[in-house]
């Protein structure tokens, strides 16, 4: 007998079972609670395969009529969870071409065998183990790290907690608003309410760094935090706190607090060339994951869907 396959709106899923799955699966990820999602999404639908044995969070939006898939702001990936043996990706693509004609999916990092039949591009995540004494886990900084964290002993920095989460929100755009510029209003808001919620749950926390000298805040850390790991969600830091090495402090502090605990450090990435060198100071874990981008789309609406694009890239340029 196969697998039932279907594929409910996020209002007709058993949000108990949803989340019962993702926290028994060996590859939980915190982009996958049922509130999360939820929070994030324009709106989602849930592919479950059985009993919720196999679940997939397809996130969803409409242009001109039609259903596409893509990835929320602040979810790095999602894919498969739950039981991932004899998935058949192929016969659960025509699943999910029926639901959507084009978009994208990010798939996590234990699904690379589900889709060794298609074609995906690898991306870049690093996660560091905490479980080691930290003693142990310094010992493998780079030479230049090092640098920098003796850079900022220096000055007079001080490691606090629970910074306030909405102005960490704030302050993470005012810094790097430029980076950002298709994130509107609600982008934020929405991510404020995400973060309030997790808080809530004790799945949000805050910590920053400040010059004790001045009270001047010079880089803040707001990251999720589940069973298995610590997300490096939004990472901020103004000018003063880069001329002191602030951030340097900022994630070895960090590191140093949770050592010895049974959680991975995940920086989130990053495909940026300077953010992954700094990254990798830390001699991280590269753990890869997966996007796939399909286009089903009858080649007239394709056809109208490019040249509208264009038009759009060409009326922003003038």
């Amino acid at each position: 007998m196969g697998n039932r396959v279907q594929i409910l709106t996020s209002n007709k899923i058993d949000a108990a079972k949803w989340d019962n799955c993702i926290e028994k699966s060996s590859n939980s990820l915190i982009y996958a609670d049922y509130s999360f999602l939820t929070n994030q999404c324009d709106h989602w639908s849930g592919l479950i395969i059985n009993d919720y044995q196999t679940i997939l969070p397809l996130p969803w939006r409409r242009k001109w009529g039609i259903k596409y898939l893509y990835a929320p702001t602040f979810t790095q990936q999602l894919g498969f969870f739950g039981d991932l043996s004899n998935i058949h990706f192929p016969e659960i693509l025509k699943h999910i071409q029926k639901f959507a004609k084009y978009g994208d999916l990010f798939f996590n990092y234990q699904n690379r065998d589900i889709l060794n039949q298609i074609e995906c591009e690898e991306k870049t995540n690093y996660v560091l183990n905490l479980e080691n004494p930290y003693p142990k886990t310094f010992s493998n900084y780079s030479k230049e790290l090092i640098k920098n964290l003796q850079k900022s002993q220096k000055h007079k920095l001080t490691y606090a907690i629970d910074f306030e989460i909405d102005d960490a929100i704030q302050q993470f755009y005012l810094q790097y608003q430029n980076r950002f510029v298709k994130y509107n209003y609600s982008t934020f808001r929405n991510l404020s309410k995400t973060c309030l919620e997790l808080s809530g749950r004790n799945k949000c926390i805050t910590r920053y760094v400040y010059n004790a000298t001045t009270n001047e805040v010079l880089s803040i850390a707001l990251l999720l935090k589940d069973e298995k790991r610590l997300y490096l969600l939004l990472n901020s830091t103004n000018p003063n706190g880069r001329i002191f090495a602030a951030n340097h402090f900022l994630l070895d502090q960090i590191i140093q607090e949770f050592s010895e605990e049974a959680l991975l450090f995940d920086f989130e990435g990053s495909e940026r060339k300077g953010i992954r060198e700094f990254y990798e100071s830390f001699h991280p874990e590269c753990q890869l994951f997966f996007h796939y981008r399909f286009n089903k789309l009858p080649f007239l609406i394709n056809w109208i869907r490019i040249i509208a694009g264009r038009l759009k890239i060409s009326i922003s340029k003038t």
